[in-house]
């Protein structure tokens, strides 16, 4: 009988030890996926901030010839 109940135990500690090792890895997998959304969000922003540049420097540009030699005359086209 006092087989039963130590072997018991000693299924319930590892079985114990087994979700612990378990829940550490899925943590550490989340948390590497946090990091990684967090990196993407900070790329996808400065990809945002580039474009948007670019279309507020092509809108406000020279619309014709001669405002773009007007704006290089005054230096700063």
């Amino acid at each position: 009988m006092k087989d039963y109940l130590a072997a018991g135990v000693l299924l319930t500690i590892v079985g114990g030890l087994a979700s612990l090792v378990w829940f550490a890895d899925r943590a550490g997998k989340n948390s590497a996926s946090v990091s990684t959304s967090k990196q993407d969000v900070v790329e996808a922003n400065a990809a945002t901030d580039a474009v948007q540049a670019m279309a507020h420097a092509q809108a406000s540009g020279p619309q014709t010839e001669s405002q773009l030699l007007d704006r290089l005359d005054k230096g700063n086209a």
